[in-house]
């Protein structure tokens, strides 16, 4: 059984970072990070679900903001390149075709793991979810490999085809990690930032795909992987971003829309984290002045 405890950060120590769930809404996240980086805070480790778990691979490597957004934009036109489409659609075992369907991450994740340079370090924590154990699988340090678990953690049921995954002695099958919870805060020491994505609210006019509306639908009425969302803000810093038009599975949404989402993460993000640091939450670094 995997232990989710949350202890408490010493003063003094740097502050851990919680990347949620959220699909295209993940561009939120780049504006959070974002904010973080102008403002000097110092960042401990960095744990990510689903497409948060993404962006931690490559803010953990070392990318800034705009080398991020880049890569993000080219990871979206891609999505209707035939040639990509082709690579993620196999055949797979009954059981976890049954579960995800035909579509498989893994080569795309490959891929981008190699073209990127990204690898396994100390600063990243990758949650997944074991669907046999029914319990949160956390891949971190360095000995482990990135793009299998970068799969495991995006592979939502009934959309993404999951892993199957030898843990020792113990075979699992790996899922998308929102399954888990949206904002799994517990592997981290708290207070921690926790970026948010909110669901979805309102009906959009932007969908390229028959699927895209029907994922904006059922983020609307019947989300995939429920609704373990709530993160104590008592406990935790939260930045909670998301426009309400965006659902996290339509990835027909416009470059527009996509900077309208960094720019909602870098806003709100400054805001809080500013308000954190006034109230003693967080170590005042030196940047903040500039910025308040």
């Amino acid at each position: 059984m995997v232990t989710c405890t949350t202890k408490p950060r010493q003063p003094g120590e740097s502050v851990d970072v919680v990347l949620g769930a959220g699909g295209v809404k993940g561009y939120g996240h780049i504006g959070v990070w974002k904010a973080i980086e102008e403002l000097g805070i110092p960042v401990g480790t960095v744990t990510g679900a689903s497409v948060g778990s993404i962006i931690a691979a490559f803010v953990t490597n070392g990318y800034g903001v705009e080398e991020l957004t880049r890569a993000f934009n080219r990871g979206l036109n891609n999505r209707i390149n035939l040639g990509m489409l082709i690579s993620t659609l196999s055949w797979g075992d009954p059981l976890s075709v049954m579960i995800g369907g035909p579509v498989d991450l893994s080569q795309p994740m490959r891929e981008m793991v190699r073209e990127f340079g990204l690898k396994p370090n100390k600063q990243l924590k990758i949650v997944a979810f074991d669907l046999i154990q029914q319990e949160p699988v956390v891949f971190e340090g360095e000995d482990y490999d990135l793009a299998t678990a970068l799969t495991a953690s995006c592979a939502l049921p009934t959309v993404l085809r999951p892993v199957w995954y030898q843990d020792g002695a113990r075979l699992r099958l790996l899922a998308d990690g929102a399954l888990f919870h949206y904002n799994p805060t517990c592997f981290s020491s708290a207070p921690a930032i926790v970026s948010t994505l909110k669901p979805a609210s309102e009906w959009s006019r932007e969908f390229q795909l028959p699927l895209d509306f029907y994922f904006h639908m059922r983020e609307l009425y019947f989300p995939i992987a429920g609704h373990r969302r709530v993160v104590d803000p008592n406990l935790h810093i939260v930045v909670d971003c998301g426009l309400p038009d965006v659902a996290g599975l339509n990835f027909g949404v416009s470059a527009e829309t996509c900077n309208r989402m960094i720019a909602d993460g870098y806003k709100t993000a400054l805001t809080v984290l500013v308000d954190a640091i006034a109230k003693g939450r967080l170590p005042k670094p030196n940047a903040v002045d500039a910025v308040v």
